[in-house]
């Protein structure tokens, strides 16, 4: 195999991709759910019901279209070497990449996004960021490469990356910050080359009420959206604006009543930006 030709690199990144997710599948709690799979109010599918699909060709390739496949099997995408899962129609769909804020089915950023018109499917995991992760689950770029969490096989409406808390809370250079950021976008758009895609910053304080770190580096991602020519919606003095310390459980999570306040708040943001579906 030529590995310095682009379809080397691709078969490569396949061989790797299969092999990574062969060892998590010995090692993992069969309790756990696949991050990206739990259901949510738009009908996603199931852990259980995300099945392997193997055809009979060399690092998973199928002459058989993925269209053809049943909702919930999983799909070797030639595009970006990854295994994705067939979801059918994307027209109505946002891919929601993100950390603990957007974890909840009732979370501000799923239901401002529900709110905004679409159907959403989340991956990330609570706990990760840009540039740091968990004992389960790598940061953005690494956990997408390697295959801790899938992502719908298709062409979604709207591709959103937030997050940024846990770099901030685990004081991550703004180097590491900008080169995650820079990562998970050019590894998505491997996958969505056709998708409009938004990053949203960091919730917090504004800077005047105490918002640190988690302030500084929702405008790092304001700059690294920018410098990427990406649409950024920033919150990092949204707990302060619109008066939500009250509503807070933990110092950087919303109470069910704050993320229900919030929502809207996010869905005109998107409206604002062209976001919202008609």
């Amino acid at each position: 195999m030529d590995h310095g030709s682009p379809h080397g690199l691709r078969l490569a990144r396949a061989a790797v991709v299969m092999l990574a997710a062969l060892t998590v599948a010995g090692c993992a709690d069969p309790g756990d759910p696949i991050p990206g799979s739990e259901p949510t109010p738009s009908g996603l599918p199931t852990a259980s019901a995300i099945r392997p699909y193997s055809p009979h060709a060399p690092f998973g390739y199928s002459s058989v279209s993925p269209t053809h496949l049943p909702l919930g099997a999983r799909y070797l995408n030639p595009a970006s070497g990854r295994q994705e899962v067939v979801m059918g129609s994307l027209a109505k769909t946002a891919v929601l990449i993100g950390d603990s804020q957007a974890q909840p089915t009732d979370s501000w950023v799923r239901k401002g996004l529900e709110q905004a018109g679409y159907t959403v499917y989340v991956a990330g995991w609570g706990g990760t960021g840009f540039s740091v992760g968990t004992a389960k689950v790598h940061d953005y770029g690494d956990a997408l490469r390697l295959g801790d969490w899938l992502l719908p096989y298709g062409d979604p409406a709207l591709v959103v990356v937030q997050g940024g808390g846990n770099d901030a809370s685990r004081n991550s250079p703004d180097g590491a910050i900008v080169d995650g950021a820079k990562t998970v976008v050019s590894e998505l758009k491997e996958s969505y080359p056709a998708s409009k895609f938004l990053v949203v910053g960091t919730l917090a304080k504004s800077a005047a009420d105490g918002g640190g770190r988690r302030t500084q580096v929702d405008a790092l991602l304001g700059r690294t959206a920018a410098s990427m020519g990406l649409p950024f919606i920033g919150c990092g003095d949204w707990i302060s604006r619109f008066g939500l310390a009250k509503d807070l459980a933990d110092g950087v999570h919303l109470t069910p009543a704050g993320r229900a306040r919030l929502a809207p708040f996010f869905a005109q943001s998107l409206k604002d930006q062209g976001f919202a579906l008609g």
